[in-house]
């Protein structure tokens, strides 16, 4: 079973480059894929290709570049479900896995691969980033449309309708914090 760690990335390639090397550890085995998508951000494919064609080449890594001017339905500022679907339109994999660019996969990978199709696992909430960590399997993505354009609501909004739609809720942790989302020069 293969799982696609879905990440979205604008202008923070800052932390991609901190994680990076820890999530495409978990690629090792073939039983997951990063996939990363450079939202109107063209710093991020090019270093890829740069540092980690050979993780391209052999499809433990996908990166594509996407430049558009879309603005959210619901008049919110931020497009964050339409730029996370864009990442999961990437996946090859049964599980999806949403992974926001500065967190890292962790010791919270064997709760993915155990995951069940009836069940959706979200990360427990610390207030410090983690709650984007989003797993299901991509049948049930489908079934409730993937993710909506809600402002900053949209991981609790996708939860939500998938516990509508029958699933579990299962949470867990990963003890690894993610990076901060202040800038290091």
């Amino acid at each position: 079973m293969l799982v696609s760690y879905c990440t979205s990335c604008h202008k923070r390639l800052w932390q991609l480059k901190l994680t990076i090397d820890h999530n495409l550890s978990f690629t090792k085995n073939g039983e997951a894929e990063l996939c990363v998508l450079a939202y109107n951000d063209d710093e991020v494919e090019p270093y890829l290709y740069q540092y980690y064609a050979n993780y391209i080449r052999d499809g433990r890594l996908k990166v594509k570049t996407h430049f558009d001017d879309y603005k959210p339905v619901d008049g919110s500022n931020f497009a964050c479900g339409y730029v996370k679907n864009l990442s999961h339109a990437m996946a090859s994999g049964e599980i999806l896995c949403n992974l926001d660019a500065d967190n890292f996969i962790g010791d919270w990978h064997p709760h993915v691969l155990s995951l069940k199709p009836n069940q959706v696992l979200k990360n427990v909430n610390k207030g410090d980033g983690r709650s984007g960590r989003i797993a299901c399997y991509k049948s049930m993505f489908d079934i409730v449309c993937g993710y909506r354009d809600v402002g900053r609501s949209d991981d609790g909004d996708f939860v939500l309708r998938c516990l509508k739609q029958g699933a579990k809720l299962i949470q867990a942790d990963c003890s690894i914090a993610p990076i901060s989302n202040i800038a290091i020069d």
